[in-house]
């Protein structure tokens, strides 16, 4: 798989918006102190809830970019591992048990969906656009894209009519890897936009719409592929 390029340091005015803790922002559930949402409290050390509105960047605390290093990744993902699994709080009471147990699973699923390329660049339209995080959203794809599709489900069944799929795999293998490699080659761009002109930007509005149709026809290729193979 190609490399999704390098992260960097997330430059003022490009991140994604973020949400809040559940209850208070700025306050410690346990000591009421003034926090600038830490994930624990620095004064009396009590892990702090993410809340149901943070997005996936800010839980793993990470850039808010299509474009992530994925060593950078994973690292991050293992320090909060770290400092949210159940095991190191067993001896806690069960609010923090509580915390711990729910912050640890979404941290699991912000890891698992921007890992993924093509679910972070889901989560990440959806994101951009203030909807909720939902990897699997749909596109509508235009018309001459749907025509282009069902005729070529028409060529994959006559190709997969003989006693082998090999030749209907190749010829969806060569739609989808140059497709895959404009999804990649457009992260760098769109970061590029939103940090330059904003989340508002028409332009980012359109790279997006554009990422969001690659996305969905990879789905539907996705889909035909298995079934050839389903065939052999």
């Amino acid at each position: 798989m190609p490399k999704t390029g390098a992260a960097t340091n997330r430059p003022e005015g490009t991140s994604l918006p973020t949400g809040t803790r559940a209850n208070d922002p700025s306050v410690c559930w346990n000591c009421e102190k003034t926090l600038a949402d830490e994930d624990v409290c620095p004064s009396c050390v009590k892990v702090q809830p993410f809340g149901q509105e943070r997005d996936y960047y800010s839980i793993l605390g990470l850039p808010g970019r299509l474009a992530l290093d994925p060593t950078l990744l994973v690292s991050a993902y293992h320090e909060k591992s770290r400092t949210f699994h159940p095991d190191h709080h067993v001896e806690d009471s069960e609010k923090v048990q509580s915390i711990t147990l729910s912050n640890a699973s979404l941290v699991n699923l912000a890891f698992r969906t921007l890992r993924d390329p093509f679910q972070r660049a889901q989560y990440f339209i959806g994101h951009i656009k203030g909807e909720p995080a939902r990897p699997n959203r749909k596109a509508t794809l235009p018309p001459h894209v749907l025509m282009e599709i069902m005729e070529l489900k028409e060529e994959l069944e006559v190709l997969s009519s003989g006693k082998s799929s090999e030749k209907a795999e190749q010829r969806i293998r060569a739609i989808i890897e140059p497709l895959e490699q404009e999804i990649f080659n457009s992260f760098s761009t769109i970061d590029s936009l939103l940090e330059h002109e904003g989340p508002s930007s028409q332009n980012l509005s359109q790279a997006l719409g554009l990422l969001s149709e690659r996305l969905e026809k990879r789905s539907y290729l996705q889909n035909l592929f298995r079934e050839v193979k389903e065939i052999s």
